[in-house]
């Protein structure tokens, strides 16, 4: 059963740090743990016809907004000596850009095993008065449903049979636009699990 979780203050963390992260890092060497990549999204915004995730950030060498994710989630399975299961959410415009993009990178060096890929659900696309946009004549324009729907996506893919085969209770679902952002951060994880 899902339930709310409990709110928790800045300094109850801190003066619990080393045991939350204790926590989390056994559920994560248990394998109780994986992260969700919501990358359905192109890079328009950012100049750039590709999926998000390959738009490169770098200022003196090659840096994509993927590798840095990856580079954060390694950070955490160097330090549970873990791998944690990678669902990525595409779409239908990106899906097979990005699987290329992500295999010709070796995927930054996350074992592959680990990754998984599924499409989130496709929308009409409407105007802000419920006017559908057509594709082309007789075809509707439609576009990604939004990050909200990651969950009946992944169900609808069959990605919750690996969360159950594989015995995962704790999903940290982060947006390919947060590169800063620690995934499945032990201290998180386990002050969740805990509270």
């Amino acid at each position: 059963m899902i339930t709310p979780l409990a709110a928790m203050q800045l300094d109850e963390i801190e003066a619990n740090r080393e045991e939350f992260t204790a926590t989390g890092i056994e559920a994560i060497r248990q394998g109780k743990v994986a992260a969700v990549l919501l990358a359905g999204g192109m890079g328009t915004r950012l100049g750039s016809d590709n999926p998000k995730g390959m738009y490169n950030v770098g200022l003196t060498r090659e840096l994509y907004i993927f590798e840095c994710l990856i580079n954060n989630l390694m950070e955490v399975v160097h330090q549970a000596d873990s791998w944690i299961h990678l669902f990525v959410m595409t779409s239908d415009k990106n899906n097979d850009a990005t699987i290329t993009f992500l295999k010709e990178h070796d995927f930054f060096g996350y074992n592959a095993d680990y990754v998984h890929f599924f499409k989130q659900e496709m929308a009409a696309a409407t105007d802000y008065e419920g006017k559908i946009y057509l594709e082309e004549k007789g075809k509707l324009s439609t576009s990604p449903n939004g990050n909200g729907g990651w969950f009946i996506s992944m169900k609808n893919n069959g990605m919750l049979d690996i969360v159950h085969n594989e015995g995962i209770e704790w999903i940290n679902v982060f947006a390919v636009d947060n590169v800063l952002q620690r995934i499945a951060d032990p201290c998180f994880i386990g002050a969740t699990i805990q509270k």
